[in-house]
């Protein structure tokens, strides 16, 4: 684990001892976000109801319905008596234990990292999103074994985190195209293509091209039709536009970014053509709300391992604890806005 700026002087067993209670901390707060705080909270809990009461008979007709592990661990932990809040526990554990595991091996420092997870991703992913959650923990592992040149068992890890998490990081399958240090013309060409697309409404040629598909397989009633329906809700260009507040902010980071992209280790070049990836999307889908947002979120989720060189970028005009402190108040203001103002916690 990285020197802390903020803690200069624990020593190495007391990091340790901090990062592990932080990691209990994370898990239990998840736990009780997600079971009775969270906008899905009702949601998550009506279906550990229904798919646990229904039994194992039910399990080969509802599989088509819902991901395997959601689906497997709610019957069997109703059958064996626990009520809905060992779900949520279990996906917490599980998720935030691979996410913390990553942040200590991969980021420059695991503190300013785990600042930003929690300003932003925390609430978003393991208290409200428990799927989503899961399935981005496991995919940004699978960039692991990409970053040591292991295609195969990347590939295998998404697929797998696909279909037992969520079906939407498939599209993760798409960083075998960008795994070095070239790809990032590549990448710069798709943003500036994304932008002369601009005045296109991409949304309607999903929405046809989709309803095709489903017609001419006569697939109803499959995941593909949650897609179509997912292109269908309204517009999103008036608030998460290419120009909003959250769009200017990621090109921020993206302009910060680009200064280090020769200091990158491989795994730290992974994130940053992810990264890329989450502007060209937030770019391209602009008319189609929910699909900008999650593929946003989920090759934005690699900003957590970058934050240090926005640090490092920052002490270049202050001093190293001031660009730390400063930072740890924005994210707290970040925090403060997604919980009270978005309202991603009901309390």
């Amino acid at each position: 684990m990285t020197t802390m700026p903020v803690e200069p002087y624990f020593s190495e067993t007391t990091k340790k001892y901090f990062y592990l209670g932080s990691l209990i901390g994370f898990i239990l707060v998840a736990t009780i976000i997600s079971s009775s705080f969270s906008k899905d909270s009702e949601n998550y809990n009506q279906m550990y109801e229904v798919l646990g009461a229904s039994g194992w008979s039910a399990f080969y007709s509802e599989v088509f319905q819902r991901e395997i592990f959601f689906l497997v661990v709610s019957k069997a932990l109703y059958q064996l008596g626990f009520g809905a809040t060992s779900l949520f526990f279990v996906h917490a554990a599980v998720s935030l234990s691979v996410k913390f595991y990553l942040i200590d091996k991969y980021s420059k420092d695991s503190f300013l990292s785990l600042a930003y997870f929690l300003s932003y991703y925390f609430i978003l992913h393991d208290c409200t999103q428990l799927r989503f959650g899961m399935a981005i923990a496991f995919v940004y592992l699978g960039l692991h074994f990409l970053a040591a040149n292991k295609r195969i068992s990347f590939s295998c890890i998404v697929i797998l985190s696909a279909l037992l998490f969520h079906n939407a990081v498939i599209i993760f399958m798409v960083m075998l195209l960008f795994t070095s240090k070239k790809s990032l013309y590549w990448l710069l060409g798709m943003i500036a293509f994304a932008v002369m697309l601009y005045p296109l409404n991409f949304n309607i040629f999903m929405q046809g091209l989709t309803l095709n598909v489903i017609d001419y397989f006569g697939v109803e009633g499959t995941r593909l039709n949650r897609l179509h329906a997912y292109l269908l809700r309204p517009s999103s260009t008036l608030h998460l536009g290419i120009f909003s507040r959250h769009g200017l902010l990621i090109y921020f980071f993206g302009i910060v970014l680009f200064k280090y992209r020769g200091a990158f280790n491989k795994y730290e070049t992974l994130c940053f053509n992810a990264f890329l990836l989450s502007i060209f999307f937030w770019i391209l889908l602009k008319d189609s709300m929910d699909l900008q947002v999650r593929f946003n979120d989920a090759f934005g989720f690699s900003l957590v391992f970058l934050i240090p060189y926005v640090h490092r970028r920052l002490s270049e005009y202050i001093s190293e604890r001031n660009a730390y402190i400063l930072l740890l108040l924005f994210f707290s203001a970040y925090l403060a806005k997604f919980i009270f103002y978005d309202k991603m916690v009901v309390l």
